[in-house]
């Protein structure tokens, strides 16, 4: 009887201790950045073994999750004046079909244009006579797979590569708003004009408002490429008048929902900044890690997990040091003793973080290698600087 009672003592101890979440999931990964011509190791782009490896390891973490983003940047970085649409097309076609036929329990996917994915250049329109990256996407239903009476907005989908969405079937309380952020981004002095880029954003910025006006639900997740405000060479990725009118439209909004979540990348690196409303209320921008080893991080995904009212309760970031093959490699951001912020136990993560000061966050966040996904050959992330958004 004592070593029945030990066993049933054990178990009940092991039960109390693990995470616990409601069953909504998902998974995003980004900036994949692939060529069949890459090589291996730090600072370079995804080639062929780091590919193979990344897609055995999806298919293992799709099966645990309900939906999939797809932040954006397929293929390889190209030079200015040498990209080749051509070479473009076929990769961003392969990660398209790849994917396409890695998610075999068919959970919906959703892409997200970045800056590098148009197929006239980097920070470029993304569509030109009717050919877009999503020309490509030929196992698709346009920017999403598997996601029959999901779409509530498609109008500028095609032309403009920003959409608006329900991600699971039957379920209206998870809205998500694809945005096209190049057209709100600071062009780098060395990249061709945008033509029209001013126009375009403000058509883009106009349509978020009467999605943003017209809807309500229990979570809105906002994803896009670029992150709004300060990357960590201190330079401004948005222009300030559509950062400005972004921000105006959250505050204008935001109670016609429970929780707004911003979902990122571009950076390639494991991020988090915040948007202080007028009435006090902060939202959470959190960034996705690259696959693409070029910014010296290791490659990684990421799984988000929705408590019971279907606020972000926590993460887990899965990364590898081996291309070749990934391992169980994983860091929480609450739960579990392998985390970020060991202090907020059974907080979720929104709680957690509103708690915090910034300088609490940096510096858990840097001393414990998380931008670069435990990557130590990166240091210098200018925390302080990029976290707060306003």
């Amino acid at each position: 009887m004592n070593k029945l009672l030990k066993i049933l003592i054990g178990f009940f101890i092991f039960i109390a201790t693990q995470p616990t979440w409601s069953a909504i999931r998902f998974l995003a990964l980004s900036d994949i950045h692939y060529g069949a011509n890459n090589v291996t190791g730090n600072g370079h782009d995804t080639g062929d073994i780091l590919w193979s490896s990344t897609l055995d390891r999806f298919k293992t973490l799709q099966q645990k999750v309900d939906f999939i983003l797809l932040l954006g940047d397929l293929p390889t970085h190209h030079f200015p004046f040498f990209s080749k649409a051509s070479s473009k097309a076929e990769y961003e076609a392969k990660i398209f079909h790849d994917l396409f036929t890695a998610d075999n329990t068919h959970k919906p996917i959703f892409y997200i244009p970045g800056n590098n994915d148009s197929l006239e250049g980097n920070y470029q329109p993304f569509a030109k006579q009717g050919k877009s990256p999503l020309s490509y996407a030929y196992d698709w239903q346009g920017a999403c797979a598997y996601c029959d009476g999901l779409m509530i907005d498609k109008t500028a989908m095609q032309s403009g590569g920003y959409y608006i969405t329900y991600v699971i079937p039957k379920n209206k309380d998870i809205i998500l708003i694809v945005l096209n952020a190049t057209q709100f981004t600071k062009l780098p002095l060395w990249i061709p004009a945008y033509f029209n880029q001013d126009a375009d954003a403000k058509q883009q910025l106009k349509w978020l408002a009467a999605q943003l006006k017209n809807h309500q639900a229990k979570q809105l997740l906002i994803a896009m490429h670029e992150e709004p405000g300060i990357d960590y060479r201190n330079k401004k990725v948005w222009n300030d008048e559509p950062l400005a009118q972004f921000i105006e439209l959250l505050n204008k909004y935001h109670k016609n929902y429970q929780q707004i979540s911003l979902l990122t990348s571009h950076s390639h690196y494991d991020e988090l900044r915040k948007i202080t409303l007028k009435d006090g209320k902060n939202l959470y921008a959190y960034s996705t890690p690259s696959i693409s080893r070029r910014h010296y991080n290791n490659p990684a995904m990421k799984i988000f997990h929705l408590n019971d009212d279907l606020t972000i309760q926590d993460f887990t970031t899965y990364f590898t040091t081996d291309e070749a093959k990934w391992s169980n490699d994983h860091y929480y951001a609450i739960n579990s003793q392998n985390n970020i912020f060991s202090m907020c136990k059974n907080l979720s993560l929104t709680t957690c973080l509103d708690s915090l000061s910034t300088e609490q966050i940096c510096e858990l966040m840097e001393g414990k290698a998380i931008y670069s996904t435990k990557n130590e050959d990166k240091k210098g992330f200018n925390c302080l600087k990029t976290y707060n958004i306003n």
